[in-house]
């Protein structure tokens, strides 16, 4: 095969997880990313490839820099890289489609990626009275990359749904509901899954939680494992309260060779597929269907000329299990426990929209260490709302990417949502919303006869009680100013 001297690969890849119950000790976010820089370039004894970067990008987190990619820039005494920011909202993934399209165009030589958070060195500090300041990052990086659009409606929110576990646990309910199973027999597939996911983080030395956690705890609620969303409790959530960092040094071949990094280091992103769509959960004409991760999947497979029995390792996005489930489906995967090679977001942890740099690192260190020939990344960004996957290759395989966004809305009509209906509809998906106190609220998305989308939720004991007790997803209901009751 030949391929371009300007072909992107990847030469080096380091992540950091840090665990200190001193805040004061622990590092802030962005010199975790820097220190995982300088892994990474050391880990090939190769220096020059910080200082001679062109590029260096970050995805948002769940700090206030502005631009933490001049701080690395600072950190890794480079004079000369533009920075970017991507915002919440933007597929992480869309970063290495960024690096890699530039480096295929000949505009930039390197590029770095990076990521992290240190919510747990926060949470310390809450938790023990101290104060800590992270660094001052307030000017813009020389590029923003903003999200077209918000990710949720605001009769959405009107209703009660806040946190992203609501979204998914509704997703989850018409999910299963074509599946055709019960709720209890879901819960029990599920948990049996999340089983195998918590024995691959115990293997996974920067996993943050290696416990040994059977799945008749991750499925049933307890003190130290609440019951968040139905059929959702902590264990089935990305767990973002961690400090973990990561950094991908991308570079053309050209480069490589030029400072002498030696050709077993390569991985070469063979292809990448993006779904840019945005349309809010509610709006969704079939909210069991992933049709981002169908297209996406579909392409990425056909773009490297391979088939699903092709690819030796996986790490299917797992913010929630109906993203997990679904994107497996959509992979003709299902029922496969081997998804993923971290442990998943709830055992390896989820720090904010950095979780698909900590899950490539890792990929590409299994790659290496197995001698495995092809890896495949997913994904996700907002509810479920945008879609991605990455192919690697330890073989030579020239980058490809392709936007698959149009047929995604050929095969996604938007349903309008009322704001404000009263009448006759029918359930398309549920859930039952928990606080610290128990169950509060039990919601649901509707559909009149008109197609169009209601949100509604009841406060009422019984209601919420026949919610856990029986499918709801095809029964009757009656709307009047956001509150149904069953007709």
């Amino acid at each position: 095969m030949t391929i371009s001297e300007n072909n992107p690969i990847i030469v080096s890849v380091a992540a950091i997880t840090q665990k200190l119950n001193d805040p004061k000790t622990a590092k802030e976010a962005y010199q975790l990313m820097v220190d995982c820089c300088l892994a990474a370039a050391d880990k090939i004894q190769c220096p020059e490839l910080l200082s001679a970067c062109d590029e260096i990008s970050v995805p948002q987190g769940m700090w206030a820099y502005q631009n933490p990619a001049q701080l690395i820039k600072q950190g890794i005494n480079n004079q000369k890289s533009a920075t970017v920011f991507a915002q919440i909202g933007v597929l992480q993934q869309g970063l290495f489609n960024r690096a890699c399209q530039r480096i295929q165009k000949g505009e930039i030589d390197i590029a770095i990626v990076a990521g992290g958070e240190a919510k747990f060195r926060n949470l310390q500090a809450m938790i023990q009275g101290i104060e800590v300041e992270d660094t001052a990052s307030l000017e813009a990086a020389d590029t923003v990359l903003e999200p077209d659009q918000e990710l949720w409606l605001e009769a959405e929110s009107k209703a009660g749904l806040g946190m992203p576990v609501g979204y998914y646990a509704l997703l989850d309910s018409a999910w299963r509901h074509r599946q055709g199973k019960s709720a209890d027999q879901h819960r029990d597939e599920v948990a049996a899954l999340y089983q195998t996911m918590s024995e691959t983080a115990q293997a996974n030395e920067q996993a943050w939680n290696r416990k040994d956690i059977k799945a008749d705890f991750i499925r049933n609620a307890s003190e130290k494992n609440p019951m968040l969303a139905y059929p959702y409790t902590k264990l089935h959530n990305s767990s973002w309260n961690v400090d973990q960092a990561s950094a991908l040094i991308f570079c053309s071949i050209k480069k490589a060779r030029e400072l002498g990094i030696d050709e077993k280091h390569w991985i070469y992103p063979a292809c990448s597929t993006e779904s840019n769509l945005m349309q809010a959960v509610s709006q969704r004409a079939d909210l069991s269907r992933c049709y981002g991760a169908y297209h996406a999947g579909k392409r990425a497979l056909a773009l490297a000329d391979i088939s699903i029995n092709d690819v030796d390792l996986f790490e299917l996005y797992s913010c929630f299990p109906v993203a997990v489930l679904g994107f497996a489906e959509e992979l003709n995967v299902l029922g496969k426990q081997d998804l993923t090679v971290t442990g998943g977001m709830p055992f390896a942890g989820g720090p904010l929209n950095n979780f698909v740099l900590q899950s490539t690192v890792k990929m590409i260190d299994v790659m290496q260490a197995q001698n495995k020939n092809i890896g495949l990344v997913s994904n996700v960004s907002g509810m479920n709302t945008k879609q991605a996957f990455s192919l690697f290759s330890k073989t030579p395989r020239a980058f490809v990417m392709e936007d698959v966004t149009e047929a995604v809305i050929a095969d996604s009509p938007a349903r309008e949502v009322l704001d404000d209906y009263t009448g006759v509809a029918v359930i398309q998906a549920y859930t039952v919303l928990y606080n610290k106190q128990g169950a509060e609220r039990v919601l649901i998305i509707s559909e009149n006869a008109q197609q169009q989308r209601q949100i509604a939720y009841s406060l009422q004991k019984e209601l919420m009680d026949l919610a856990l007790a029986e499918d709801l997803i095809g029964k009757t209901v009656n709307i009047e100013n956001g509150l149904f009751e069953m007709s």
